[in-house]
């Protein structure tokens, strides 16, 4: 299974892509190997981390408020986020994740820090811009009363749903961060972003939620979808790139063209051809690390969570790990 997200982590190092997504896989119980990986890959920045967050409140609360005509209470979202920091922050840093009985899949305290686990731990200066990065996230969105009313207006709306469709030889899966559906008009994608700047646009990642939605509407709807959402073109689908963390709250907006589409999918026949002759359709037990090459970009290697193993296939179950516990003394 690709996706647009796989396809560029498969770019930029295959390795990388292989560890993540053929290694990986948290069903595993027994292979030392295998559950190293799968814990590797768990790991994110705390800037990624803020974000996440962010898209966690949205996903739930925002979602639970419009759906059910709820008032938006922005001082319970925040206080929902903050509640959410505290609980991840004090795994993350502590390390809970490398205890033996860790619960590293559907545990809403998980998270693992890249900067604990690889170099020495997040600061108090970082760790409180990316509190005071989430609160600015939520309250700009929380205070567009303008993009509410409109969010408001839709029939219903759904966030973080796995899109899956074929494509030649493979499966492809989007997860678009939020989807409005309204009565008189076609749907409305959102791609939230919590970016300190905002400048890299994603209309790529956009078009692919788009054509994935358009798949899955024509071909096996989810049962929740609207009944006649199969009536409308791809090219009537609206999409919006919302940078949360702008103090402009600036939103980008794409038109769904017949020559993007047409991008679209030459780039994914590329992935696809590229991806299929490294032998990214077999399994695990048919594939070693060697058969997928390194970054030929070295900066690449300083953040990716798999420096531990990479070229010796080498783990280690137990190290020594430093903890910075100053956050938790004040």
């Amino acid at each position: 299974m690709i996706s647009v997200s796989g396809y560029k982590q498969f770019k930029q190092c295959e390795r990388l892509w292989f560890y993540k997504n053929i290694v990986a896989d948290s069903r595993v119980k027994n292979d030392l190997f295998r559950k190293e990986v799968t814990l590797l890959s768990k790991l994110q920045s705390i800037y990624a981390w803020r974000g996440s967050i962010v898209d966690a409140i949205l996903s739930k609360y925002l979602v639970l408020a419009i759906n059910n005509k709820y008032p938006i209470k922005k001082d319970y979202f925040i206080e929902q986020a903050m509640s959410m920091f505290n609980t991840q922050l004090e795994y993350a840093v502590l390390q809970k994740y490398r205890e033996p009985d860790a619960v590293i899949t559907n545990n809403p305290s998980f998270n693992a820090f890249l900067e604990c686990e690889l170099g020495d731990g997040v600061s108090d200066a970082e760790i409180n811009q990316a509190k005071d990065d989430i609160t600015n996230a939520l309250t700009n969105i929380l205070d567009d009363n303008y993009f509410l009313d409109y969010l408001k207006s839709a029939k219903y709306v759904i966030s973080q749903r796995p899109l899956i469709y074929n494509f030649d030889r493979f499966s492809v899966k989007a997860i678009p961060d939020f989807i409005a559906f309204f009565d008189n008009s076609a749907p409305h994608i959102f791609d939230w972003k919590v970016h300190t700047y905002g400048t890299t646009s994603y209309d790529e990642q956009l078009i692919a939620y788009a054509v994935a939605l358009f798949k899955v509407a024509k071909l096996k709807p989810h049962a929740d979808f609207p009944s006649d959402l199969s009536k409308w073109k791809i090219n009537d689908y609206k999409l919006t790139e919302y940078q949360l963390l702008h103090k402009d709250r600036i939103k980008r907006d794409y038109d769904v063209t017949d020559d993007k589409i047409e991008d679209f999918g030459q780039n994914m026949s590329s992935a696809i051809i590229r991806m299929h002759m490294a032998g990214a359709n077999k399994k695990y037990s048919q594939l070693k690390s060697q058969d997928f090459s390194t970054t030929a970009h070295i900066e690449n290697c300083q953040k990716c969570p798999f420096q531990k193993i990479c070229k010796t296939d080498d783990y280690e179950t137990v190290t020594k790990y430093t903890v910075r516990d100053e956050y938790f003394q004040n």
